[in-house]
């Protein structure tokens, strides 16, 4: 008697409901139907969590923003290992051979991976000339990074204080001339394709903190070397 009522109701409430609103009686029962659907698919289904997790963590590589696959997360890497993944010729080959030196530091960024170099590591104050101990250095990281097939860019930063120096009248062309003695060394010693490297000298004027004390001046003296995330392929267009 109840069901009677309920339909004789409902048939009342589709006599009185506008012609071209009926539709979505039909149209709710089937998105309800797919939902019951794909629920038991589901729950019949037997899930890889080994193979979810893979995928999951290309997804987020492909995006740069977790620690998965060639990217990794941003930030100082400490003694994890580097590890370019992404080609199988270089499959294994890691940063691992960067010499524990106070002043090297390597991170995960955006651009890719970033080796911060200290000025005092490589040069004497005021000359863009590598020293002995700077030559040593860079040929270890140069040996390191040479089998990766990177774009790599070099970049020389110097602090905000004046150079008194006939050689270079500013630190721009005392920033720019250490990037490219670096990107030199790199080619006649570790024989990095040159197609490979690019150079950029910013001065005092892309510093990492401030300039106002002693501490910070060292920290904004710098060379970084910018390893691009994709293989060098050989085929890109020379303008």
């Amino acid at each position: 008697m109840t069901e009677m009522i309920r339909r004789r109701a409902y048939s009342h409430i589709l006599e009185q409901a506008p012609a071209h609103n009926r539709w979505l009686t039909t149209f709710n029962d089937l998105i309800t139907l797919l939902m019951v659907f794909f629920v038991l698919l589901f729950s019949m289904g037997d899930m890889d969590a080994e193979r979810f997790s893979s995928f999951q963590n290309g997804m987020q590589s492909a995006m740069g923003v977790l620690n998965a696959g060639r990217f990794g997360a941003e930030g100082p890497m400490g003694e994890a290992v580097l590890s370019f993944q992404a080609e199988p010729e270089t499959a294994g080959q890691t940063l691992e051979g960067l010499p524990d030196t106070t002043g090297l530091e390597a991170e995960h960024t955006p651009r890719g991976i970033r080796l911060t170099l200290n000025d005092d590591l490589l040069f004497d104050s005021g000359s863009a000339e590598i020293n002995s101990r700077g030559v040593e250095l860079l040929e270890t990281v140069g040996r390191v990074i040479q089998p990766a097939r990177r774009h790599i860019r070099v970049e020389g930063h110097t602090d905000d204080r004046p150079i008194f120096n006939a050689r270079y009248p500013s630190n721009w062309e005392l920033s720019a001339a250490r990037a490219v003695n670096v990107v030199k060394l790199l080619i006649d010693s570790t024989g990095i394709d040159p197609a490979l490297l690019s150079v950029a000298g910013y001065g005092a004027f892309k510093p990492k903190t401030a300039n106002d004390t002693e501490a910070g001046r060292v920290v904004n003296r710098r060379v970084e070397i910018i390893l691009g995330r994709e293989a060098f392929t050989g085929s890109e267009n020379k303008e």
